[in-house]
């Protein structure tokens, strides 16, 4: 057995108790704005880390470097307004990260290039104005990145155009979209962006 500290909204500490074989950690919902996460490098097989639906400002996810069978992240719900992925670079294992509902302003997602298996990501409801979504490109299992309801003024999607299996691309309707390449609508694209392509969306520049 393990114990999280954590520190909830009304003051209160408490240490909750998880037993060593657990793979899901399941802390939703719990009014939390700060936990500490270094036992969890005890738990070998740590496969879901929920932390949906608290009020978190801040976290440190350095632990999960330590945890090679992480397949789930789930900060969504919180406010997270700066956030270091480098722990994930470690995460091989890593199949969704959902980072939606939170107040993010910017975020370097150069360590999601380790995350071979990523097949989610979800940003939606943040305040990114700019992303740099090219470290995606290392993501070919990649099937669904969801940016709506972020103030992205203009997206580079290039790089993504070697991401094959991504069927669903999300982006705000006001957002500019670019390519450094001309690209055609054809099978070895991407299914989103032959969608994008064939709706006109993307503007093909020598920028």
């Amino acid at each position: 057995m393990i114990e999280l500290n954590v520190t909830q909204s009304d003051g209160t500490n408490k240490a909750v108790p998880i037993e060593l074989d657990a793979k899901v950690v399941d802390l939703s919902n719990q009014s939390i704005v700060a936990v500490d996460l270094t036992e969890l490098d005890n738990l070998e097989g740590l496969e879901k880390l929920i932390l949906s639906g608290n009020r978190l400002m801040t976290i440190d996810l350095t632990v999960l470097a330590f945890s090679p069978a992480i397949q789930t992240v789930d900060l969504n719900s919180n406010n997270l307004r700066i956030l270091d992925l480098e722990p994930l670079s470690y995460c091989t294992n890593l199949v969704h990260l959902n980072l939606s509902s939170n107040q993010i302003l910017r975020v370097n997602l150069a360590p999601i290039a380790g995350c071979k298996n990523l097949e989610y990501l979800n940003l939606e409801r943040n305040r990114l104005v700019n992303l740099d979504v090219a470290p995606i490109s290392k993501c070919a299992k990649l099937e669904e990145l969801n940016l709506l309801e972020n103030p992205l003024k203009r997206l580079d999607l290039t790089a993504l155009f070697s991401c094959a299996s991504l069927k669903s691309l999300m982006v705000p309707k006001d957002t500019r979209l670019i390519s450094k390449r001309k690209f055609e609508v054809e099978l070895l694209n991407p299914p989103a962006l032959n969608e994008l392509i064939g709706k006109g969306r993307i503007e093909f520049s020598q920028e």
